[in-house]
């Protein structure tokens, strides 16, 4: 069947059987959820004596090396960072660890006005300055740009490599084209946590790396990799640092602020850094500059703790009015685009530090690829963002003779583009690139009444935690259900069923909640707050 959203409901229950054994060892719901994901008792197998040894990293050892010398000597070392979490967090994972080791470091964190990654005349600069450059989330297709530099280069970074490699020590785990599928999974975050190990070991230094699990944590969860055996072992354990230093059990006043700000006061969830925690620390780096995150990361004074997380909430409003406004544009244009294969957006330049959100909305509520352009004065940057199942970064590779620079994964990617070369991009994107349009689906774990919503099943699904990419939140199917519209916000619905209250937040599906209905639904728990459910779909 389909719902309001226009997506057909798939019940995996129906299609998927959990074995005997695993029911009988842990229950028919667990293990039921454990079967939709493809898993079993393994997957909640968290402890870190059971990571992967990193010596399947390609370069990793040579990087170490080098770095060593580097800090021994008393070289300059920059650390050229990406201004998203994942590059915001291995920063200064490796800046905190070679200050320790009194490294003459500099952190260099690029606005996005600035647009990902190096450019010519950036790296020139920097050579100029640094006799070592390590670059941290960016830095595999800078081909050009560290072609002529004249320093060694460090790149620690995890996307996807193009048939030529810069010049430099490319520590990346995508060069490798068979085998150690867990450490291409890596985020840059999760590679700076292995570099900063064995940098420990080989400077000496009396530091327990264990306390940068929750930045490999914070960036692997914002980045949207997959939860393989390797990142549910990161995550976990890093979601269980942030605990600790949420109750006090560890000094890092800007971190323990940032989530008492989000309204976190019990456990922290892969759920809250999604919603609460990651878009927090993108927003200054989205509209201003995202040096103001990195610090906030490292803070150990209370009081300029306060006045960090002050400016953090402030950017933070102003990138969800700014993800509103563009939004509402966008929508706007892409009612014209209904028979096409893709969406293309274009927007004023002062929406380029929301773009990837409109797109990753625009493809998940559309079921449907989704191209955000940003347009300045000569040049125009994009932020693209597919579906289950398609990969843009393939669709872009055969399109990167139009572009300036591009890169990223296969569900999300960027470029930036000539404004004269726009209209050749749009015919030839539609024309031929993408298959044409599937209905899109909504997968449901198990029919599940409302009335088994408490304790039990919140329990239940800590135990589950880490959620996220490739081990999604369970998603249950409800009995009928009377609902009634409570009130509206510019953000969301609140509806009433019984004796929960449901939050929407799709947009497109406002018009079908604004009057009393009865209908099953497709929901979520909200186990931050009782008696909360999260509406993802209505009986149609």
């Amino acid at each position: 069947m389909k719902g309001a959203s226009g997506k057909e409901w798939v019940l995996l229950s129906e299609h998927i059987k959990p074995s005997e054994e695993l029911v009988r060892k842990t229950g028919y719901l667990k293990a039921q959820l454990l079967a939709n994901r493809d898993a079993d008792e393994s997957a909640l197998e968290n402890r870190l004596r059971n990571l992967l040894p990193p010596h399947r990293i390609p370069n990793l050892q040579e990087a170490v090396s080098l770095i060593a010398d580097y800090v021994r000597k008393g070289k300059r070392i920059v650390l050229f960072g990406d201004y998203d979490v994942d590059g915001i967090t291995g920063t200064a994972t490796l800046y905190h660890l070679l200050k320790r080791a009194k490294a003459r470091v500099i952190p260099v964190l690029p606005s996005r006005r600035m647009g990902y990654g190096l450019t010519k005349d950036l790296a020139l600069k920097l050579s100029r300055y640094a006799d070592l450059l390590v670059t941290v989330d960016n830095g595999t297709n800078a081909v050009e740009e560290l072609a002529y530099l004249s320093i060694p280069v460090v790149v620690l970074d995890h996307h996807n490599p193009g048939e030529t490699l810069p010049k430099a020590l490319l520590v990346n785990p995508k060069l490798q084209e068979k085998g150690a599928e867990d450490f291409k999974s890596l985020s840059s975050s999760g590679l700076a946590f292995y570099l900063a190990a064995l940098l420990r070991r080989e400077l000496q230094l009396e530091v327990d790396v264990r306390h940068y699990l929750h930045f490999a944590c914070l960036g692997t969860v914002a980045d949207v990799m997959p939860m393989s055996s390797l990142n549910r072992i990161i995550v976990h354990n890093g979601m269980k640092l942030l605990n600790y230093i949420l109750h006090g059990g560890l000094h890092a006043p800007g971190i323990k602020l940032l989530m008492e700000n989000s309204g976190i006061r019990g456990e922290v969830s892969s759920i809250d850094i999604t919603f609460s925690l990651a878009p927090r620390l993108n927003a200054p780096g989205r509209v201003a500059n995202p040096y103001l995150s990195f610090r906030l990361l490292l803070e150990q004074d209370e009081r300029r703790a306060k006045e960090l997380i002050r400016k953090v909430e402030y950017f933070n409003s102003r990138r969800r009015r700014l993800s509103w406004e563009a939004l509402r544009e966008a929508l706007k244009q892409v009612q014209s685009q209904e028979r096409e294969k893709l969406f293309i957006v274009k927007l004023q330049e002062w929406a380029g530090g929301v773009a990837g959100i409109v797109a990753g909305r625009l493809a998940s509520t559309f079921s449907k690829p989704a191209v955000v352009m940003c347009l300045g004065e000569e040049y125009a940057t994009a932020s693209v963002r597919g579906t289950e199942g398609t990969d843009v970064y393939s669709f872009l590779k055969t399109l990167s003779h139009l572009f300036v620079r591009w890169g990223g994964h296969a569900s999300a990617a960027g470029f930036t583009i000539r404004k004269e070369h726009i209209d050749l991009f749009e015919r030839l994107a539609q024309s031929s690139f993408f298959p044409e349009k599937t209905e899109g689906r909504l997968y449901a774990d198990l029919p599940l009444p409302t009335s088994s919503v408490g304790t039990e099943l919140y329990g239940l699904l800590k135990e589950l935690e880490p959620y996220g990419e490739g081990f999604p939140e369970p998603v249950f199917l409800s009995e009928p259900l009377r609902v009634v519209p409570e009130r509206s916000t510019r953000e969301y619905f609140i509806l009433k069923a019984g004796d929960y209250r449901l939050f929407l937040r799709d947009s497109t599906l406002f018009n079908h909640v604004r009057s009393p209905f009865v209908g099953r639904l497709l929901y979520k728990v909200d186990r931050r707050r009782p008696g909360t459910l999260l509406l993802v779909d209505l009986e149609k």
